[in-house]
């Protein structure tokens, strides 16, 4: 390797480097998680309360309006976050719960399909996945700054 060689790719070695430390790894607003959680939550609400259906295309537009304006620059995060294996365990752990939860609920006597035990497994699987996807977000920027 000439001395050229060895220099570029020095140089292109520090590049990267300085890349990576300038690489903003601020996660998601705080805000942003509740109106993920809607998501896991309202089709539930909606089984029980029909008129509810309404909100799940204003929350899809909601969704994304943030997502191409105030969110824009935190978008290449999430590509990153759905990419990870962690991420889509985690929402396939989701409907998981969703389907516990019904089983548990059913067993305690609860009837699943009434209004009551819709809003309840609504509210129950819309907190889980605000807890649960801004965790994962948490665990992930941690890691991302350990590493840089």
């Amino acid at each position: 390797m000439s001395t050229d060689t060895a220099t570029r790719t020095q140089a292109q070695a520090h590049a990267q480097d300085r890349a990576r430390a300038a690489v903003d790894f601020r996660g998601l607003p705080a805000w942003y998680f509740p109106i993920a959680g809607c998501f896991a939550g309202i089709f539930d609400v909606a089984r029980a309360y029909p008129t509810a259906y309404g909100v799940i295309p204003v929350l899809i537009v909601l969704n994304l309006v943030l997502s191409l304006t105030v969110l824009k620059t935190r978008m290449r995060l999430m590509k990153a976050l759905w990419k990870n294996k962690r991420t889509r365990l985690l929402a396939l752990g989701l409907v998981a719960v969703r389907f516990a939860v019904h089983a548990l609920l059913g067993a305690a006597g609860l009837a699943v399909g009434t209004a009551v035990g819709g809003v309840t497994v609504g509210i129950v699987t819309a907190a889980l996945g605000t807890a649960m996807a801004y965790g994962d977000q948490w665990l992930i920027l941690r890691t991302l700054r350990a590493q840089s």
